[in-house]
């Protein structure tokens, strides 16, 4: 699965939806693949990817990389064994995420694939104190949530990243109707 691919299908499972959330691959030590600002994910082509390198400037392609370009490579400059980053606001998880809430393991899916969910402090995006935090946040977990923001997943590759994001979102729900059922949403 490559980025465009990963786009797509993150699109049509509802995990993104316009121009939200954003994609990017580190396909060596010092360059990132990434999708541009406004870039629909369901609907990528080769133009919506730009190369950036860990110092954010953009080596190839014409368009302006994602507003969220900044958490990205700190993130790669952290974490030398994450490959990719992809970035939703998938409807659940983002709700957790709103409330600053976090995920509690549900199955022995989220807890073998996920384990902790924690939930990463309010900035505003694209900001450098936001990328600082969640990359502070992620240390030793797959995801995070951002505080009133949405949901980062990293991997070591796109399809695991991709089903990573799916279940975020599906523990979410989990959580969700756990608290439904138990009486704690009144």
């Amino acid at each position: 699965m490559n980025i465009i691919e990963a786009g797509k299908y993150i699109f049509d499972k509802g995990l993104v939806v316009g121009t939200s959330g954003n994609i990017s691959y580190r396909f060596d030590k010092n360059n990132v693949l990434i999708t541009t600002t406004g870039a629909c994910l369901g609907n990528l082509t080769e133009k919506d990817l730009v190369v950036v390198n860990l110092k954010g400037k953009v080596v190839k392609g014409s368009r302006n990389a994602s507003s969220e370009m900044q958490m990205h490579l700190e993130i790669y400059k952290a974490y030398h064994n994450v490959k990719v980053v992809i970035h939703t606001h998938s409807p659940y998880a983002s709700a957790f995420a709103y409330l600053a809430r976090p995920l509690k393991t549900v199955n022995p899916e989220s807890e073998m694939l996920l384990g902790k969910v924690a939930v990463s402090p309010y900035h505003p995006h694209g900001s450098v104190e936001l990328a600082k935090d969640v990359c502070k946040t992620i240390k030793g977990q797959s995801a995070v949530l951002m505080e009133k923001h949405g949901v980062i997943v990293v991997s070591k590759n796109v399809a695991r990243a991709v089903e990573l994001a799916e279940l975020v979102e599906e523990t979410a729900k989990i959580n969700y109707l756990v608290e439904m059922l138990a009486g704690k949403g009144r």
